[in-house]
Parts: structure tokens; C-alpha cells; sequence
């Protein structure tokens, strides 16, 4: 049956002072007030105990004002309403205040939402009860200075039950129930305002954030998930955000989490759902930089499955919305996968075309790691189409603009990279120059294959 802490095992808060902790009170104090809590705090039996137990006791429920519990915890299905409510009734238990209240009510409300959809989504509204029972152990663990995971445990004991997801009766009446219970008296809930719609913003290292506090924790969660290969998981918490952010009202994060959405189908090669989100975030977004990087990625879909033209026109429009954008970095990079576009193709008039473009405005930024990477991806293509002088000419300026960085990989290429062309061309002195300068530069970094060629190089020259 249904294992649930609240209301079975919980007891008033009475270390607590109305259900919040003393801001300043002495040592005495404290140490009684930590006592009591520990007392009373809920207690998880495991499930051969409950189930030993039978019957009787789950009828027999009561909140700790002596009223009886509503729920017929003897059913064979729990109802998700029935599950808020105790939830709730719950977190005023153990005298949480007003903060943790509001971040757990945030969570509850995108249960309510999912719940009352036409086919809920299990996973979606676990992972919610999850990460809710999870502030509520924190905050357990803080007060009695002890590690704490009872409420997790009484959730995934409650998963263990067969529940009906889809609400059967209007939301609204059982969240009145919880309103007027005498429980109430014990700690009193905060009011809580109209959630406001904050604009998401772009971070220095150029990752996307919601300014809504709740919206963030969700979108970083999943974020998380897809940095380590979770893909259902992170699809799942992306879901959770992305309804939380049309409750909202918060379309940038909408957009933004079409955007990641992309990226992960992208990762595993689900190209027709990754074209889709990708192209969703561009219509959703009012963003330039999101349209553009947006833009940029189907462009390389369609690049990467030799589709010249839609690639060439979603790298234009990336061109053109990193311009709207003042994003020179972004505009020259897009301008440089143009010609190596084009050099693949071994056109040589838009490759050098596009070099040019990308050159100039990688000027503009006045920075010496954007120079540097723009001048060594176009001595490439210039070696590609059999261009040596040239090649040479971008080497150089590579060579010069990343010596002033970090970028001690890249700059080891690009000394053996202008190497190899002195050796194809007979310069084996040059070419010994080279090869020792970027044997000096591989070492500030850890790619062992490009220590080895550049050392087998050298040791062929000798």
C-alpha cells in the first residue's frame, strides 16, 4: 500500500518556533531546539515493516492535529491529488518556512499542470516529487546538523504504488482542502505571488540562463543530464522546464530549450528531430545570437550529409543574424565554415571569397584567438587548393596572433602544418625551424598523437 510519511509518522515540529528557526538564539537553545526536532522527526520503516503492519494501520491515519486523514490509503490506485495533498501537509509538518514552501510549491505546480493533461507524463511528475523531496531533506539535514533523506525515501516508496497520474477531480478542490485543514494553525503559508516573466539572458561564456529561479534550477538540471549522455533524462527535465516556462510565460527560455533539445538529437543522430527544435528556436526566439547559432547548426547538419545548398543558405542566415547581433566572433567563424564549404567543393573563387570576408572581420574583433584560429583555418584551405604562398602567408599570421594566447595546440599545428608544405617544396632547413618551434609549443598541451608526429617529423629530418 501507500508508504507515506505524512501522515502516519509525523508529530508537530515542536523544536521549531512556529515552523520557522531562530535567526539568533544561544548556544542552550540551539542545542534543545535540535534535540526536539530529532525527536520528532518523520520516520520511514521499510516496506517488509509496512507491509507487516496491514491493513489496520493504513487505516488508521492522522494528521497531527488528531483529525483523521481523508485518504483511503486501502486502495489499490492513489490518486495524484490525494499524493499533493500529503505532500503539502507534509512540508507544514516539519515546519518548513516560507522559502523552502514556495520552492517546493513551484514543483507541485508543475505536477498539477502535467496531471491535468490528457496523457500525463509519468517520468516528468516523478522527477518533480524528486527533486521537491530533495529541498525538504535539505532543509531537514540543516536544522538537526545531520544527514537526512526521509522524505526521498517515503517517494520512492511511493513509487513503488500503482498511481493515477491523470487528475480525476478538479485541482483547485483539493488544494482547498489542504487551505483549510486546522494544520494551518501550527505554520502559517505564504502568499504567493504571480510568477514574473523574466528575459533569459546570455552568460560571458556563452551559455543560456533563465533569471527565473525556478526555471533555472530546471534548465541547469537538465543541462546536467546532457552533459553526461543522459539523453532520456535530459529530454524528460527539458519537458519539465519548457512547461514550467510557457506557465510563465517566458518564450526566450522556451526557445532556448528547443535550441538544447536540438543539440541532444543532433549528439545521438536523430537529425530530423534536431532540424525541427533548431528550427523551432529560430521562429521562437527574438535573439540574434540564438537564431544564429541555431542557424549555424543546421547549416552543419545539412553540410556534414553533402546538402550544399540548404547548408550554404543556413550558414547565410547565421552570417546574417550574428551580424544583427554585433557578434563578430560568431560572424567570422560562420564566414570561415563558408569557405571551407566551398573548398571542399574546390571552388576557388568563393573559397577565397569567403576567407577574405572571414579575415576582415576576425580583424575586427581585436582579438588575437579569433585572428589566430580564422588565419590557420584559411592557411588550410589555401593548402587544400594548392595555394602554398598563400597558405604560408595565413601560417604566419596564425603563428604571430596565437603566440600571444593559451592556444598551444593549435599553434603546434600550425607550425608543423607550415612544415610539411617547406618539405614538400624542398626547404628542410625551414622545415627543421618550424617543426622545433612547434615541438616547443605541443608541450603546454596534452595531445599525445600530435607530440608523436611532430617528434617523428623532426627525427626524420635529422
Amino acid at each position: 500500500m501507500y508508504n507515506t510519511i505524512y501522515p502516519n509518522y509525523v508529530r508537530p515540529y515542536t523544536g521549531l518556533n512556529n515552523g520557522q528557526i531562530k535567526k539568533k538564539a544561544d548556544d542552550e537553545k540551539q542545542s534543545q531546539s535540535s534535540q526536539q526536532a530529532e525527536n520528532n522527526l518523520p520516520q520511514v520503516e521499510n516496506n517488509t515493516q509496512q507491509a507487516s503492519k496491514g491493513r489496520s494501520l493504513l487505516q488508521n491515519s492522522y494528521y497531527p492535529n488528531g483529525e483523521k486523514v481523508a485518504i483511503d490509503y486501502t486502495k489499490q490506485q492513489i490518486g495524484i491529488e490525494q499524493v499533493l495533498k500529503d505532500f503539502r501537509n507534509t512540508t507544514n509538518a516539519i515546519g518548513a518556512p516560507a522559502n523552502i514552501k514556495e520552492e517546493v510549491e513551484q514543483y507541485l505546480k508543475i505536477i498539477e499542470n502535467q496531471s491535468q493533461k490528457i496523457a500525463p507524463n509519468p517520468q516528468a511528475i516523478q522527477s518533480n516529487l524528486k527533486y521537491a523531496s530533495q529541498l525538504l531533506d535539505e532543509y531537514i539535514t540543516n536544522t538537526l546538523k545531520k544527514p537526512s533523506k526521509v522524505v526521498e525515501n517515503w517517494v520512492d516508496a511511493l513509487f513503488l504504488q500503482q498511481i493515477n497520474y491523470k487528475a480525476e477531480q478538479p485541482i483547485e478542490e483539493v488544494q482547498a482542502t489542504v487551505e483549510e485543514t486546522p494544520i494551518q494553525e501550527i505554520v502559517e503559508l505564504p502568499t504567493k505571488e504571480a510568477p514574473q516573466k523574466e528575459i533569459a539572458q546570455i552568460s560571458e561564456n556563452g551559455v543560456y540562463v533563465p533569471q527565473d529561479t525556478m526555471l533555472k534550477r530546471l534548465f541547469v538540471q537538465a543541462k546536467k543530464y546532457g552533459a553526461i549522455n543522459e539523453k532520456d533524462k535530459a529530454l524528460y527535465a527539458f519537458q519539465t522546464a519548457m512547461d514550467y516556462a510557457k506557465e510563465i510565460g517566458d518564450d526566450q527560455t522556451c526557445a532556448m530549450i528547443h535550441y538544447e533539445e536540438g543539440r541532444i538529437y543532433d549528439d545521438f543522430n536523430n537529425l530530423d528531430d534536431a532540424l525541427f527544435n533548431y528550427d523551432k528556436a529560430i521562429k521562437q526566439t527574438k535573439d540574434n545570437n540564438l537564431k544564429a547559432r541555431a542557424a549555424l547548426s543546421m547549416g552543419k547538419i545539412y553540410d556534414d550529409y553533402v546538402k550544399f545548398e540548404p547548408a550554404v543558405d543556413h550558414y547565410c542566415a547565421a552570417v546574417a543574424y550574428a551580424g544583427e547581433a554585433d557578434n563578430l566572433p560568431l560572424q567570422s567563424k560562420v564566414l570561415s565554415d563558408l569557405a571551407q564549404l566551398h573548398s571542399e567543393r574546390y571552388d576557388k573563387d568563393n573559397t577565397i571569397l569567403f576567407m577574405d570576408m572571414a579575415d576582415t572581420i576576425a580583424e575586427e574583433t581585436k582579438s588575437d584567438k579569433v585572428v589566430g584560429i580564422i588565419s590557420y583555418r584559411n592557411a588550410d584551405y589555401c593548402a587544400r587548393l594548392n595555394e602554398p604562398a598563400k597558405a604560408l602567408k595565413y601560417y604566419g599570421k596564425s603563428a604571430e596572433a596565437l603566440s600571444n594566447t593559451g592556444e598551444k595546440e593549435t599553434l603546434a599545428k600550425d607550425y608543423k602544418a607550415a612544415a610539411d608544405i617547406m618539405i614538400k617544396y624542398g626547404n628542410i632547413a625551414k622545415a627543421k625551424s618550424l617543426l622545433s618551434k612547434a615541438f616547443v609549443a605541443v608541450q603546454g598541451c596534452n595531445n599525445a598523437k600530435l607530440k608523436h608526429q611532430i617528434t617523428d617529423a623532426l627525427y626524420s629530418l635529422s
